[in-house]
């Protein structure tokens, strides 16, 4: 005799997730309803508390991770044109022995400029996230950290799927941020693949004033 599988609805919001998804892509609370071990049906409230053992207070609100991204932003562009300048600077050091064009050169450097800002935005991301920091330097400086849902440090993968899952939040007008103002986890639309989320630290782990704890 075949068993039924039940439907996995959202309470909060009413759509139905993929049958071996856990939280709703909609709005981010958890599905239910979902069996334990006996086959017995949990509660979504009993899940929540083994899946997701995080205080729902400290959950990074939308405007904080928009002030860290835009620091973040920052240190990956300037570090990019600095190397890109020091690149040009040598192209046309070299390069006029060799009768190399001002134009090529300047092609060149724009085209550094790209590879460097794209590559190594996504390797600062994906190591700082995944390392013992858990964050950014952004995210750092604010007293945030990015963790799976067990509260644990997310993988390298983790990260990268993160980082570039950002375009897609990115090229929906930024609704994929948006999102992080009503998900039940203030979870934004790259954070969902790999169920990742942004909370507050206790205690700022970079400042201008040195390891302090927050007021």
């Amino acid at each position: 005799m075949e068993t039924a599988i039940a439907p996995q609805v959202c309470k909060s919001c009413g759509s139905t997730g993929l049958p071996d998804g856990k939280f709703c892509l909609f709005c981010g609370d958890l599905l239910n309803p979902a069996e334990d071990d006996s086959g017995k049906l949990q509660s979504s409230d009993n899940i929540r508390a083994v899946v997701s053992p995080i205080d729902p207070n400290d959950y990074a609100g939308f405007w904080l991770r928009v002030w860290a991204g835009l620091i973040d932003v920052t240190l990956e562009v300037m570090v990019a044109l600095l190397l890109s300048l020091a690149v040009d600077a040598i192209l046309h050091t070299l390069g006029r022995p060799f009768g190399i064009a001002p134009e090529s050169m300047s092609y060149v450097t724009g085209i550094t400029f790209i590879v460097l800002l794209s590559i190594g935005g996504w390797l600062y991301s994906a190591f700082s996230e995944s390392s013992r920091y858990r964050a950014t330097l952004g995210k750092r400086f604010l007293g945030l950290q990015v963790v799976n849902a067990d509260g644990g440090t997310i993988t390298f993968g983790q990260a990268s799927v993160r980082h570039f899952m950002k375009f897609l939040s990115l090229f929906t007008l930024a609704f994929g941020f948006i999102m992080v103002s009503w998900t039940k986890r203030r979870q934004a639309l790259h954070d969902m693949p790999s169920d990742s989320l942004v909370i507050r630290t206790p205690e700022q782990t970079l400042s201008l004033f040195g390891d302090k704890g927050r007021n």
